[in-house]
């Protein structure tokens, strides 16, 4: 990826280390913990296990300190740190926008499948996120060498038209909200 400095992966006894420094276990697995971990799993797999949970630990403690700096009236000026800790450079930024709206999409998606009932909200909200995702990525295209030049019309009809989903979901709801109230609604009194 371009625009993004991509060191080599970080070691198993890393990652581990910092999920260990950010509280996540109740007892950092040893070296004999992790061999087996890497022979049951694979370096890979286990690598890449290891940093998404150290994504998720890293993305809840900037939930609570984000909350508390915002309680505190201190702006957002610290979220760029995120994207220099990544070593992106404006492209990247993007790049790594992009990245994050896909995760987000396809999480919403799953949440939005596995939902005993959903009115729509959640569908539309996987809609927007994808559309996002599509917008983002025709952002990313700087050149028509990049095979995905060939797409980015496509990828913007398709952005339409997942934005279009999303509002017909949202009108639903609406809708349906609409027509609950009147149900619940006793009729006024003459006077």
């Amino acid at each position: 990826m371009s625009g993004v400095n991509q060191p080599e992966t970080v070691p198993v006894r890393a990652l581990s280390d910092a999920l260990a420094a950010l509280g996540a276990y109740a007892e950092p697995p040893t070296d004999t913990d992790l061999a087996a971990a890497i022979e049951a799993e694979g370096k890979e797999a286990l690598t890449a296990r290891l940093a998404n949970a150290l994504y998720g630990v890293a993305l809840a403690h900037v939930l609570s300190a984000e909350y508390v700096a915002v309680e505190a009236g201190t702006g957002d000026g610290y979220r760029a740190e995120a994207w220099r800790a990544a070593g992106a450079t404006s492209e990247g930024t993007a790049m790594l926008l992009h990245y994050s709206a896909m995760r987000l999409a396809s999480e919403l998606r799953t949440i939005s499948d596995r939902l005993p009932v959903d009115l729509g909200a959640m569908a539309a909200a996987a809609g927007a996120a994808e559309a996002l995702k599509l917008l983002l990525e025709v952002c990313t295209v700087r050149s028509l060498d990049d095979p995905r030049a060939d797409a980015v019309t496509t990828n913007l009809s398709r952005a339409v038209d997942q934005l279009g989903t999303a509002a017909d979901r949202i009108d639903n709801l609406f809708a349906a909200g609409r027509d609950v109230a009147a149900i619940i609604t006793p009729p006024r009194s003459a006077p």
